[in-house]
């Protein structure tokens, strides 16, 4: 989970080349990001396997933003396997 306070609710470059290595090592994973000054504020990401996982992880781009291939890299997850339930929920900043 993290969030991009000045950003609309995208999945970057950045955080594509870090989901491949969760994804790698647990494929169920997925990541969610939250755009606190954007509607919509959230979203639950994960690659698309194939071609995304692949893709990105044949990526050698050494610059931290850079743009990929024209494929579906990655894609929301919660129309798969997460499921959001109209539940309360409470975050609290514990810092």
């Amino acid at each position: 989970i993290h969030t991009h306070p000045s950003q609309s609710c995208l999945v970057s470059s950045v955080d594509l080349h870090t989901r491949s290595g969760f994804q790698r090592m647990v494929p169920e994973s997925f990541a969610v990001v939250c755009a606190p000054k954007f509607t919509s504020n959230f979203g639950i990401f994960r690659l698309t396997d194939p071609p995304g996982l692949q893709t990105i992880l044949d990526c050698n781009v050494k610059e931290a933003f850079h743009p990929h291939p024209e494929v579906l890299t990655y894609m929301d997850a919660d129309k798969g396997h997460v499921q959001m339930k109209d539940i309360p929920l409470e975050i609290v900043d514990l810092r």
